[in-house]
């Protein structure tokens, strides 16, 4: 895969994690910075997406935050399938619908597995889990509407 680079991302092979692309955004003022770096990979038709929490991804527990994660599965439904062979692949949330089942730790690394369920002239169909060193965390389904 090439390296994919606009004016909004960087994405790039990650200088750390052999067989792994980095991303992040360039300006991390805009929302979808607030997840930080982010190191991508393919496994076969899934991505796998993996953030590292920090202390302001974390709640008034000392958890991950829920909304950290739900940011983290949005950016995903858009990081995934341009690292999935849809590199022009523009769009907007139409629906996400996630179940919580456990508190994510903020130590260990966070790894979101995306698959593309089906996909239409202008709809992307996705679903995925959330896992921290193979506890469960959440599973989420999400939808997309692509414009040009």
């Amino acid at each position: 895969m090439s390296n994919l680079e606009t004016d909004l991302y960087l994405f790039e092979p990650h200088p750390d994690m052999p067989g792994w692309m980095r991303w992040r955004m360039k300006d991390e003022a805009r929302f979808s910075g607030v997840v930080g770096e982010l190191a991508v990979r393919r496994d076969g038709d899934r991505a796998i997406i993996r953030m590292q929490p920090r202390p302001g991804h974390s709640n008034l527990v000392g958890t991950v935050h829920g909304g950290a994660l739900l940011t983290l599965i949005d950016n995903a439904l858009f990081i995934a399938p341009r690292f999935l062979d849809n590199p022009g692949m523009r769009g907007v949330t139409v629906d996400l619908s996630t179940q919580f089942m456990a508190a994510a730790d903020i130590v260990r690394p966070i790894d979101l597995t995306l698959e593309i369920m089906r996909e239409t002239g202008r709809m992307m169909f996705m679903r995925g889990t959330i896992e921290q060193e193979g506890d469960m965390v959440a599973t989420f389904m999400g939808i997309i509407r692509k414009i040009s």
